[in-house]
């Protein structure tokens, strides 16, 4: 009985061990692709996931950066309530490091399928010990108030 309850805790222990190991391994340009895919499901657990508890967001949608995970919950619930169809097309995508850069397009349409915006934007990432630190995001304001 001890003998398997140590065989248990061994290989828990080895399995902590080894998501450790990935997480740390995962390269900037694949936490940054799984958050675009997160975001295309809509999944905002998913995407709050992928951030660091002291990560900080900024937007010229934003009158103030977002920190943290209660940050990054909060834009993606606002986002997927305002626009439940919103979707994106990723351009290019460079990356230098722990540094990702984005370029994307967001748009949503209206019921009758015509779009209501397309909009694009930067969107320049740190990642950090397989977590986003640092979420930068530059778009055309098009003279609309932060919020």
């Amino acid at each position: 009985m001890v003998a398997r309850m140590l065989v248990g805790i061994a290989m828990a222990a080895s399995a902590l061990t080894a998501c450790a190991i990935n997480k740390e391994q995962t390269s900037a340009k694949g936490v940054v692709e799984e958050r675009f895919a997160a975001v295309r499901r809509h999944d905002v657990d998913a995407i709050t996931a992928l951030y660091a508890m002291n990560a900080v967001e900024t937007s010229p949608g934003f009158c103030h950066e977002r920190v943290g995970q209660d940050g990054v919950r909060r834009t993606y619930t606002e986002l997927f309530r305002a626009y439940p169809d919103i979707s994106d097309d990723v351009i290019v995508t460079v990356v230098d490091g722990d540094r990702v850069a984005v370029q994307f397009v967001a748009r949503s349409r209206r019921p009758d399928g015509t779009v209501l915006f397309e909009v694009p934007l930067a969107n320049f990432l740190t990642v950090r010990n397989g977590l986003i630190t640092r979420d930068e995001t530059y778009f055309d304001t098009k003279g609309r108030p932060c919020s």
